[in-house]
């Protein structure tokens, strides 16, 4: 055997890799649990470090169950649900805990972008819905709330967005998953706006790369 390819899946309650051959063939497969943090009433938070730690472990149990060398794996592809967030330091340590897509709490920055920015304005750049609380709505509220630990943000990434910066020392997202960043994501040019960025108060410094 050859070709391998390697997928490692992750969604609110647990992680998931799979490993199939050149023909499409499933021949590992391995899933692992992870807690939630709900501290509050509308807080929904996993602890970031779970991520990678059940990555290591998924990956080496399906190479394993398959019965193949490391070597024989061509590709790796990366997929979270989303809308999620979690935020590193420039050593790639999680700063906070990561939001899942169950974390309503910035109720108060919903209303803020209504207010100052208008809901039309922010739907026609990013085409979502700010009560779903796309990931920047969530950044608003940890600049407000934890302004110290913000401070030491370096990049705000999706789930498989952290995978990929352990698995290869770079900061991206790709696509589909930026849209869920929302509010100053461009949808039709497929870019951070800057003056959306701008106007909000969030350095484009800490978006990644798409």
């Amino acid at each position: 055997m050859s070709n391998c390819f390697l997928g490692v899946d992750y969604g609110t309650g647990g992680a998931k890799a799979t490993v199939i051959d050149d023909t499409g063939a499933v021949i590992g497969f391995a899933f692992e649990e992870y807690p939630f943090f709900h501290d509050q009433p509308g807080w929904s938070e996993h602890d970031a470090r779970n991520y990678w730690d059940a990555a290591c472990r998924l990956i080496h149990t399906v190479i394993s169950e398959a019965g193949i060398k490391a070597a024989e794996v061509k590709g790796i592809g990366l997929s979270s649900a989303l809308p999620s967030m979690v935020m590193v330091d420039r050593n790639h340590n999680p700063v906070h805990r990561a939001y899942n897509l169950l974390d309503k709490r910035a109720v108060d920055q919903v209303a803020w972008i209504r207010e100052h920015i208008g809901e039309d304005r922010q739907y026609q750049l990013s085409g979502y819905p700010i009560d779903d609380h796309p990931s920047l709505v969530n950044l608003l509220w940890e600049k407000k709330h934890r302004p110290q630990e913000y401070r030491k943000i370096h990049k705000v990434l999706t789930i498989d967005g952290f995978i990929a910066l352990k698995l290869t020392g770079r900061a991206t997202v790709h696509y589909s998953g930026a849209a869920f960043y929302g509010v100053a994501y461009d949808l039709r040019n497929r870019r951070f706006d800057q003056q959306m960025l701008a106007d909000i108060g969030v350095d484009p410094a800490l978006m990644p790369d798409l």
